[in-house]
């Protein structure tokens, strides 16, 4: 047992190899979709792997006390490698998904109902604010594709464009490209919203349909994924703006004024003063993404 105990470092090496590959495969803006449908009648409380564990492994079980060893190292690893398939299996490509087990709905996250937020904000627009998400859903794929989120910086917090940017930074480092195509956004639902610190928190639904895959930039191999199938995703978005702030009805969004040097400004067009290049906080001025959630999968 003292040679399999220090074999450990080794095995924990080898496990960790497999497992990078395997959360790779998740595709699409925020790496939420992926190759396995969750959501809805996924059965988040159990595995299916799509296939089965083939289980007629053998090893020795002479008397030789080497050989002894030996099997019972071969046990060990055939055991460790299936809890960790499991596991994988239960959160591969789900890093940033809820799954149903664990999503709550908006009651039990006390949100409150839109037509009370327009109390607060006599010029907020639900239909316009959800025609906003469905063009940004749509520019954030696109994005996605050709690997600069640098035009994006406006609508997203820094904490969100940073994780965002660093994963999409994998596809840079491997020479690979994630393609998005025949994107639609099929409904958008405003959930609630509510008060978080000093912010408010505006809560979304989003139902979309996609077609993507991953290819080899050097070689064009198709890696992952199908240019044929499509998925349809539904998400929920998450958007914070400064509370207190009010919509500008002559914009659509919000008044705009650099803090820094007191510049009128487009934040939508720029997250950077044009006047003195301070770099903007978004949500100080408009909504901005702070967080995104696969709620669902299902591809046809």
């Amino acid at each position: 047992m003292k040679k399999i105990l220090r074999l450990i470092p080794v095995i924990a090496l080898i496990l960790g190899l497999m497992i990078v590959p395997m959360k790779s495969r998740a595709l699409d803006f925020g790496d939420f979709s992926g190759d396995s449908d969750y959501g809805g009648g996924w059965d988040s409380g159990g595995w299916d792997s799509g296939g089965s564990w083939d289980d007629d492994y053998s090893y020795s079980g002479s008397s030789s006390s080497g050989s002894g060893d030996i099997g019972d190292f071969a046990f060990i690893v055939v055991v460790i490698i299936i809890i960790v398939v499991i596991g994988i299996s239960k959160s591969s490509g789900t890093s940033n998904r809820s799954s149903t087990q664990n999503y709550q709905p908006p009651q039990e996250r006390n949100l409150r109902p839109i037509n009370e937020y327009m109390q607060y904000d006599p010029s907020f627009s639900p239909s316009e604010f959800k025609e906003k998400l469905s063009n940004l859903y749509v520019r954030f794929q696109n994005q996605w594709q050709v690997k600069d989120l640098s035009p994006l910086r406006p609508y997203l917090t820094d904490a969100y464009f940073a994780q965002m940017d660093r994963q999409l930074n994998n596809y840079r480092m491997n020479h690979q490209t994630n393609y998005i195509e025949r994107i639609s956004v099929l409904g958008v639902e405003l959930m609630g919203w509510r008060h978080e610190g000093n912010n408010d928190v505006m809560v979304a639904r989003l139902n979309t349909r996609i077609v993507d895959y991953v290819k080899d930039d050097r070689t064009g191999t198709l890696l992952r994924g199908s240019n044929t199938r499509e998925k349809f995703m539904t998400y929920e978005w998450s958007l914070v703006r400064t509370a207190g702030i009010q919509t500008s009805r002559s914009t659509g969004t919000t008044s705009q004024t650099c803090p820094y040097c007191g510049a009128n400004v487009d934040i939508n067009q720029s997250a950077v003063c044009e006047y003195c290049g301070s770099v903007l906080h978004t949500d100080t001025f408009d909504w901005a993404v702070s967080n995104i959630k696969g709620i669902s999968q299902r591809t046809v």
